[in-house]
């Protein structure tokens, strides 16, 4: 009779994640009669696991039945030899490698027990079979995997919100090192967002000690990130691989990752809203109420009191949240606008003394302030059957301000033949929106004022105050996102945030020294005073500070006392809710320093400053002088 034995051998990596063990010698060996065969065969797989040195693997040689090998799925089928009478056998398995691109030069072949087992045979007149599936738990095979030092983590990257999976992202896996951070390797999300990135000891342990138990060594410190068309959709700190959980990782490492920065389906994503002003600022509550970021003024910081940082914004500003591409009520395609007022005075216009407190009348579709979105990726199957991710990028809106993303059409690069392209349709079935519904040109909403002091002061004019003509004003406004049924024009969505501050104004500044105003190259020796004269004026100004310095360091730092007379060094700071804080300026005398005391050297005045802007760096101005 024909004994034909049927099986599947996968390995636990950890408890919600296997893989096949592909490409591996199967072995059937007859069981040894000083073996009990029926304790062994009533084994739990876990109780008969065990390593076999070489020596064990010769000694029962004699006894092997047949061997197999797997198939890339870690299927495998044996016909059993005509000496076999369909009694229990052993289950061995072989590794000359293990299934990953590569393995540790110092790795050696091996073999390992599973169980043994005694097959219920299904008969018919000529033949009999039996079918077998184990999985090896991940404490041995992850072990087998650290005998030929192969590292792996398998991963699973969905989004924050939802968590749907994002197929197609490229994650990629980092050591955190004390010198240089090390790449591990990187891997492409499949359909449900699980990835597997293998690499071995040699890439992430460096040693001078070559005859090192691989097994031994200990784990990586790991962080990731992740792309997606080419563009950072995940990116953790490198300190994240020393926090608990991710320093010194074993051989198998299983990790949940989520980006911020994609939408999925389903859930409260089928409901348009805006949420948030940059990748920081929610929204909700509105300006003023409590749990706000914003203050009732406008201005953002901390929820507990905004006024605290009290930033305001410029340039281009993300608008984020979610709008999905068709309404879940009727299939029709949503589009969306934004739209913004300006607050205006009561009495006299553009006063930069007072609050601008009368809200817009009425508020008008942003229309050119729109500076252009990323605002999701598409799949596609290129030239080559891959799949690949194009960025869906809406460059403008109608002359109402709409943006309907449903039935965008995307050109995409085809590479083969080279140069070939498609266009692909925006849908459902083939789209991953982003975080981002649009992008607001702040400089295209400031930009209908003229400047204030259009000319920029000379440094002649420093220790001079603006006048309260030249002083830019507060501009504060109010934003407002809705979303329609293109079909019916219901209303699916609007959401207010009633007030917000916008600043692009330049800062106003000069400085110079009483001393230099008729020649700059005149050296100071012999004085003793030195006058510094300063203007700086800004209607957002967090800090100012002057200094005297050389090569060896700050000689007359803020708010360091400056000799006879005693004066500070100039210096200044915005105080929470002090919104009309701007800076100052010394007078045409200029600040009285005492350099008498100073060694002779060159030195250097400086004036350094920092904004309220949101992400704004400080910066600063100089002029040198003798002595």
């Amino acid at each position: 009779m024909n004994y034909i034995f049927n099986g599947r051998l996968c390995g636990y990596l950890c408890e919600r994640c296997e893989e096949p063990l592909a490409n591996l010698t199967v072995r059937l060996y007859r069981v040894s009669a000083d073996r009990d065969v029926t304790a062994l065969a009533a084994a739990q797989p876990k109780e008969t696991f065990a390593f076999l040195s070489d020596e064990e693997v010769r000694a029962k040689a004699s006894l092997l039945l047949a061997e197999t090998q797997t198939d890339a799925q870690g299927a495998f089928s044996v016909q059993l030899p005509d000496t076999y009478d369909g009694g229990p056998f052993e289950i061995d398995v072989y590794c000359a490698t293990v299934p990953r691109p590569k393995v540790s030069r110092h790795a050696h072949p091996l073999q390992f027990s599973i169980t043994t087992l005694e097959p219920a045979w299904e008969k018919s007149k000529d033949s009999a079979t039996a079918a077998w599936e184990h999985c090896v738990d991940a404490r041995y095979w992850c072990r087998v995997l650290a005998r030929f030092g192969v590292w792996t983590i398998c991963g699973h990257l969905v989004t924050c919100e939802g968590s749907s999976p994002i197929p197609g992202a490229t994650v990629k896996a980092f050591d955190r090192d004390w010198l240089q951070d090390d790449p591990l390797g990187s891997a492409v999300a499949d359909s449900t967002g699980h990835f597997l990135i293998s690499y071995t000891v040699d890439e992430f342990k460096k040693t001078i000690f070559p005859f090192i138990d691989i097994e031994l060594v200990g784990g990586p410190d790991v962080y990731f990130s992740a792309e997606l068309a080419g563009n950072t959709i995940l990116q953790e700190d490198p300190s994240t691989g020393r926090t608990p959980g991710r320093s010194n990782i074993g051989p198998c490492f299983c990790v949940e990752l989520c980006s911020g920065q994609i939408v999925g389906s389903g859930g409260p994503e089928t409901v348009p809203h805006w949420m948030q002003v940059g990748a920081t600022f929610d929204i909700h509550p509105d300006a003023g109420q409590p749990g706000s970021a914003f203050s009732a003024d406008g201005y953002a910081g901390a929820i507990a009191d905004p006024t605290v940082d009290a930033y305001v914004f410029g340039s281009t500003l993300a608008l984020n949240g979610n709008c999905p591409l068709t309404n879940i009520g009727t299939g029709n395609p949503v589009k969306y606008r934004f739209l913004i007022g300006e607050y205006t005075w009561s009495s006299s216009p553009d006063d930069p003394t007072t609050m601008p407190s009368v809200a817009p009348a009425s508020l008008t579709p942003v229309v050119t302030q729109f500076a252009g979105a990323l605002v999701g990726y598409v799949s596609y199957t290129d030239g080559n059957g891959m799949q690949q991710w194009a960025e869906v990028n809406v460059g403008a809106t109608d002359a109402d301000g709409w943006i309907k993303v449903d039935g965008t059409t995307v050109t995409v690069p085809m590479y083969n033949p080279p140069g070939s392209t498609a266009v692909v349709t925006v849908q459902a079935s083939n789209y991953l929106e982003t975080f981002t519904l649009s992008n607001l040109n702040t400089l295209a909403v400031t930009a209908v004022h003229p400047p204030k002091l259009p000319v920029k002061p000379a440094p002649s004019d420093a220790g001079e105050s603006l006048t309260t003509a030249q002083e830019e004003p507060i501009r504060r406004y109010t934003l407002q996102f809705e979303a329609r049924d293109t079909g019916t024009n219901d209303l699916l969505g609007s959401d207010t945030l009633s007030s917000i501050i916008f600043d692009n104004s330049p800062v106003i500044v000069a400085l110079d020294l009483v001393e230099l105003l008729s020649n700059l190259c005149n050296p100071l020796a012999g004085i003793s005073d030195v006058h510094v004269l300063y203007t700086i004026d800004h209607p957002h100004l967090r800090s100012y500070s002057v200094a005297i310095g050389n090569n060896n360091g700050q000689v007359h730092p803020p708010p360091a006392f400056s000799g006879s007379p005693t004066v500070a060094m100039p210096s200044g700071d915005y105080a929470p809710g002090d919104f009309f804080f701007r800076g100052g300026a010394s007078g045409t005398s200029g600040v009285a320093v005492d350099i008498s005391g100073d060694q002779p050297c060159a030195y250097r005045v400086t004036l350094s400053w920092q904004t309220r802007l949101w992400l704004a760096s400080a910066t600063s101005t100089e002029i040198l002088y003798c002595k």
